[in-house]
Order: structure tokens, then sequence, then C-alpha cells
């Protein structure tokens, strides 16, 4: 009987571990702060994957928080890629946008990267805006709308 539960265990945090590296990636680096009239918003603004895959499809969770009055969902947009390299720029697709409440989740892919030929990387970014409707008086009502900066750097390793 120990055994079974030995070799369960086992089997079971083999496909933890996998499991994790086959989800890891995509995570957060940085949170910024930016006041309107009496609110501030706190939101996802950075994040990083340096073992991307190109072609492999990222999914992206942007949340945010408002201090005092509200920051609701508006809309988000792809910008641009970089490097815009004339030999090989960085570039991509976005794929979906899905929000929810305090969070929209994006997904989007790097059809292809840019070879940073010093270090022996290849190099994305994508630039990515969320806009917010922000009450900025605290009375319930939202006054104007407010863009917010998210970007994304990935590696592929060569």
């Amino acid at each position: 009987m120990r055994r079974r539960s030995l070799v369960f265990f086992m089997i079971v945090a083999a496909f933890f571990t996998l499991g994790i590296s086959a989800f890891a990636g995509l995570s957060v680096t940085e949170q910024s702060t930016k006041t309107k009239g009496a609110t501030t918003v706190t939101w996802d603004s950075a994040f990083q994957d340096l073992d991307y895959a190109v072609g492999t499809p990222i999914t992206m969770t942007v949340t945010w928080t408002a201090d005092t009055g509200g920051a609701a969902y508006q809309g988000f947009e792809l910008k641009r890629f970089t490097p815009g390299s004339k030999k090989d720029p960085a570039d991509g697709l976005l794929l979906s946008i899905n929000p929810d409440g305090t969070s929209v989740t994006v997904e989007f892919v790097f059809t292809d990267l840019h070879l940073d030929r010093r270090r022996n990387v290849e190099v994305g970014n994508a630039h990515f805006k969320l806009y917010l409707w922000i009450d900025k008086d605290g009375d319930g009502v939202g006054e104007s709308v407010a863009g917010y900066g998210v970007n994304v750097h990935v590696e592929d390793p060569q």
C-alpha cells in the first residue's frame, strides 16, 4: 500500500512540475500608478517571458484597482510591436480581448522576433493601451477616459 502511495505521489509531483513548466512564461514585472483628479489607478503595466517560442499564443491578464472613485473598462488596443528593424522586425497579431470587472484577458502572438546579434537572442516587445472610464471626483460617475500603457517583452534564446 505504501509503495502505491509513493508511486502515486511521484506521478502527481511529476505532472505538477511539468504543468508548471508548460504554463510558466509570461509574468508581471511591474505595476504602475497614475492619478487623474482624486482617483489613483494602479495597473499591471509590464510583463515578460524570457523563454518564448515564436508563434506560441500568449494569454495575458491585466488587472487594475482604483483607490477612490472608480475605474471601469472602456477598451484595450494593440499600439505596435517593436523593434521595428527593416531587416527583421518583431511582429504579431492580437487574437482576442475579454474584459471582466477589474481585469481584461488578452490573447496575442508574436509571428516574428528581432535577432539581437550582440546577445544572440531573438527579442520582441508588444505595446498596448488599456482605456478606463475614471470617476475623478468620487461621485460614482465616470467623467473621462484615461489611457494606461501595458508592455510585454519576450525573448527566444538561440
